[in-house]
């Protein structure tokens, strides 16, 4: 199955308002639930603007992505929407803050876009044969576009046993992306990508007539849960 753990890759060193059409699949999820003892005095309010993915938000307000994930409860399978209120906490990073940073200019902090259309059938963490997901799989139409979700470089390309071909793009801040389950390839190692650009075609789904993605968002080099970025 294409999210068994990419042990391969991870031997080789590699480890919203979201406005976007892809449902997500009802899976197991795990929900981060607070101890009694712990708390976030001072937690602001933050009404979720058009565009805005949780890793936006914890970039603006300075603050762990974590954190805002614990206060607010939210589980592996949670898409935010535009108007919803989430609350933000005071934490000891941001102390001091005069207000939000708001002004990105740098190529590699965009947010990171859909690798491909389709259906989410697999979330981040959910189990088969009692593996955890490393990141999500998409089920799309065969040999559909796959597309670099954000600027960097490519560092990997390989066809491994059971995952297909692959590619892994680094994006020069800690996090890279892992896509599997390609049929081909349009990069080599080494391209410089633009974010949206045509990396591979997706490959063939167990499903009749349809293809497959997996998708993994790595921070240095652990698996984080794609849907909290994916804008």
């Amino acid at each position: 199955m294409l999210f068994k753990p990419l042990i391969l890759i991870s031997l080789l060193g590699l480890s919203a308002c979201a406005t976007v059409e892809q449902p997500i699949a009802a899976s197991t999820s795990l929900t981060y639930n607070l101890p009694a003892n712990q708390s976030y005095p001072g937690a602001i309010e933050h009404v979720v603007a058009k565009g805005e993915t949780l890793w936006r938000i914890s970039k603006i307000y300075n603050t762990e992505l974590e954190d805002i994930i614990k206060i607010n409860g939210l589980s592996d399978s949670t898409l935010i929407s535009c108007g919803q209120k989430i609350k933000i906490p005071n934490t000891i990073k941001r102390a001091g803050a005069a207000s939000p940073v708001t002004n990105f200019n740098s190529k590699y902090d965009s947010d990171f876009m859909w690798p491909s259309k389709g259906k989410v059938i697999a979330t981040f963490r959910q189990k088969y044969n009692g593996v955890s997901n490393k990141g999500i799989d998409i089920l799309t139409e065969p040999n559909q576009d796959v597309l670099a979700s954000r600027a960097g470089n490519v560092i990997f390309i390989d066809e491994l046993p059971g995952y297909g071909k692959t590619i892994i793009i680094d994006h020069h801040d800690g996090f890279s992306s892992v896509y599997c389950g390609n049929s081909s390839t349009g990069v080599k190692i080494g391209d410089e990508v633009q974010q949206g650009i045509v990396i591979a075609k997706t490959g063939q789904s167990p499903r009749k007539n349809s293809g497959s993605l997996h998708f993994e968002i790595r921070k240095k080099h652990k698996p984080q849960n794609p849907l909290y970025y994916l804008n």
